[in-house]
């Protein structure tokens, strides 16, 4: 092996280990992250599934979304929902090993509110399917052993925090 080969794997070693950090960090901060009522969705789409299904599905959630009597978390959860259906545009198809969304507004540590957008294709295919829409998002699946701890460096991100106020203005989360 030539020096110049050792040094390509060195710097792939040393860029895997350093998206391995942003990765855990980002589901760190999203294990710990909490909103008001129940504005944060944890949305995990199975390699088989049709995004037309999903966005039907948030269609409909949509729908029962605007019979909450709560004028603020009726436009916090309905807030949530656009962000996730706008996300969702995003993919012609389900990637091959599935899709993770996480889509709300949560409570930063000086008592702001901040929206986040986030999905993620997983590097092993998930066979799960979720949906829920709480005061905190759900990791369980992004932190299942079976692909999650041995396989973080290999996740593809995308990630983007919005500003309460502007609903469409990209931010990086780290």
């Amino acid at each position: 092996m030539s020096e110049k080969e050792d040094e390509q794997k060195k710097k792939e070693e040393e860029d895997r280990q350093v998206e391995m950090w942003k990765v855990k960090k980002l589901i760190k901060s999203l294990t710990a992250a909490r909103g008001n009522g129940t504005s944060m969705i944890s949305l995990v789409i199975p390699p088989k599934d049709q995004v037309s299904r999903i966005s039907k599905m948030l269609t409909d959630e949509y729908g029962t979304a605007s019979n909450i009597k709560s004028r603020v978390n009726r436009l916090s959860v309905l807030g949530a929902i656009t962000s996730t259906q706008q996300r969702l545009k995003l993919y012609n198809k389900v990637p091959d090993n599935g899709l993770v969304l996480y889509c709300g507004t949560i409570l930063t540590d000086e008592g702001k509110e901040k929206r986040v957008n986030i999905d993620f294709e997983p590097f092993k295919p998930i066979n799960t399917s979720l949906y829920l829409c709480d005061n905190k998002f759900h990791t369980e699946v992004s932190t299942d052993s079976s692909w999650c701890h041995h396989h973080f460096h290999a996740l593809r991100v995308k990630y983007r925090s919005i500003p309460r106020l502007t609903p469409f203005s990209p931010l990086l989360i780290f």
